[in-house]
């Protein structure tokens, strides 16, 4: 997916409008090119990545894409930053938070997506609260229950590789709203690629490992 810098209109819960350009390089279009490479490396500034490992990001609402390093990790919670600072969190490959993205998540409790993705649990259903910020700084935490509707083993292309994966489909439901989850993972139950849900403002997020 191509990215199309300086056009990008992202609506912040917070702050009214703000400009994405190549997944959070706010600080304008001119200095794209020389600090994402036009390839959306993160280069080495602080903080330093800490590991080798590399993830590609695509927000196909806004267009964006770019490939992030991780630069912290805490009790399985790993933290992908870009250059201005915008976080993406994720437990073992499932999202639990996002800043800087205009109508982030703040929070969600996965332990019933890990523990599905992980132990491949049947149809019964698992408690999701997510938490938001409205338009007045109040938090709200809106509740699902999710369960896995769909199990297939596909054939994925990663960069140069074609992978067997096993690709999960999760659905999750409140009163007011509905949304879906597809995680593709390992024969090791790691998360190699994913299409997840971060808000009605951002829309999906899609992840996908940077095989090395």
């Amino acid at each position: 997916m191509a990215v199309r810098p300086c056009k990008l209109q992202v609506k912040s819960a917070l702050a009214g409008v703000a400009t994405l350009c190549a997944l959070g390089l706010l600080s304008g279009c001119d200095n794209v090119g020389e600090s994402l490479g036009l390839t959306g490396q993160v280069q080495r500034v602080s903080p330093a990545p800490i590991t080798s490992e590399r993830l590609e990001v695509m927000l196909p609402k806004a267009g964006a894409r770019a490939v992030l390093a991780p630069v912290a990790r805490r009790e399985g919670v790993t933290v992908l930053q870009t250059l201005d600072g915008i976080t993406l969190s994720f437990d073992r490959g499932v999202l639990t938070a996002t800043r800087g993205l205009g109508e982030d998540l703040m929070s969600s409790d996965v332990s019933g997506t890990l523990k599905m993705v992980k132990l491949g649990s049947g149809g019964e259903f698992y408690r999701v609260i997510r938490s938001y910020l409205d338009g007045e700084d109040q938090t709200r935490f809106p509740a699902y229950q999710c369960r896995k509707e769909h199990e297939t083993k596909q054939q994925v292309e990663i960069g140069d590789d074609a992978l067997t994966l096993t690709r999960l489909e999760e659905v999750c439901v409140s009163p007011d709203h509905r949304y879906t989850n597809t995680y593709w993972v390992d024969d090791t139950g790691d998360i190699v690629k994913s299409q997840q849900w971060v808000s009605s403002g951002v829309g999906d997020m899609v992840t996908e490992r940077v095989m090395r």
